[in-house]
């Protein structure tokens, strides 16, 4: 592949990544949007992050923690409490 092709490529993947982010903002009214839809989007950020921490609090390596006195828990709890505080 050629260092012309390479960066015509890198100029079309950009053009459509550009174009594809500034579909909404394009428009001179906001989309219609179903409430079961809007509310989805409101709690899909806590979602996000629920599914990436759950993993690491409740693995190790690939299999699930066996025993109480592994540091995650205990840490966990004392984040929680202080957010919630």
């Amino acid at each position: 592949m050629s260092s012309t092709e390479i960066w015509l490529a890198i100029a079309g993947l950009t053009g459509v990544s550009v174009l594809a982010r500034s579909f909404f903002l394009l428009s001179d009214q906001p989309p219609p949007i179903p409430g079961w839809a809007r509310e989805a989007l409101r709690v899909a950020p806590l979602a996000a992050l629920a599914a990436v921490i759950a993993p690491e609090l409740v693995m190790s390596q690939g299999e699930l923690i066996g025993h109480w006195r592994d540091p995650r828990w205990p840490a966990a709890l004392a984040g929680s409490l202080f957010y919630f505080w």
